[in-house]
């Protein structure tokens, strides 16, 4: 099979021999997948420089086998914009976030064409200059995305059974496969019905709506539903924001 310019994404690379790369990317029309960048490594490749994450490609790859090899892989210049905009400090961690999600709960050859575009917009709107004030809710709308295209998709306004309506003044507790139970009053690892339901809204919605700690409250939330989900992946980037006191 022959691939020819498909719009992709570098989520990472690994290094395979001395001189080449095996590149996880994520395409638009392909979804995840690994190519062998053969040669890559090299000093003096014209792959080297391109192959890099958050930098929108037109990669081209040919092969049967479960690890086609790259044979082209150039920058898609009609919508560069991250050329003037890269992703920098906390941006550039949040994108590797971005990464780590799509790595761990997207298959491999499992084409995902609408979360592939969810993801050029969230990596554009890290890269642009209101990053303080997106970052949060375009990591969470992101989040939300990723889980509902995989079929992890969590319903925020039902509480487990889908039959009663979660009550802003009520405290639940999440439980993977079911949703969110009620418990009695505010308990460890319980959360307000107020702040499960602002998971619900668009980012802008959630922002005009609710203070920074209930945002931080509902960061909590998607990080406790995204390690159950996850298991025994760990997300990495995490610890670049949270790093152990030694």
């Amino acid at each position: 099979m022959r691939v020819h310019q498909q719009q992709s994404y570098v989520l990472l690379n690994r290094p395979y021999s001395e001189t080449s790369w095996i590149v996880e990317v994520f395409s638009r029309d392909y979804g995840r997948l690994a190519l062998m960048a053969k040669g890559a490594r090299r000093i003096k490749s014209k792959l080297k420089g391109s192959l890099l994450p958050f930098q929108p490609l037109l990669l081209s790859w040919t092969g049967k086998g479960e690890i086609p090899t790259l044979t082209s892989a150039e920058i898609d210049q009609t919508d560069y914009k991250l050329a003037e905009h890269e992703l920098r400090g906390d941006a550039l961690v949040c994108g590797f976030y971005c990464n780590e999600l799509v790595v761990n709960l997207l298959h491999r050859h499992d084409p995902h064409p609408s979360l592939f575009n969810h993801y050029h917009d969230t990596i554009m709107s890290l890269a642009s200059a209101e990053l303080s004030a997106t970052s949060p809710h375009a990591l969470r709308d992101f989040e939300k995305t990723v889980m509902k295209e995989t079929g992890y998709e969590i319903n925020f306004d039902f509480e487990a059974g889908a039959k009663t309506r979660i009550d802003d003044l009520g405290y639940y507790r999440y439980q993977p496969n079911q949703g969110f139970v009620r418990v009695a009053g505010a308990q460890p690892s319980s959360f307000s019905g107020r702040i499960i339901k602002s998971l619900a809204l668009n980012s802008v919605e959630a922002n005009a709506a609710y203070s920074n700690q209930e945002i931080s409250q509902a960061k909590q939330l998607m990080r406790d539903i995204l390690s159950r989900t996850l298991g025994y992946k760990k997300i990495v980037s995490r610890e670049l924001f949270y790093p152990k006191n030694r």
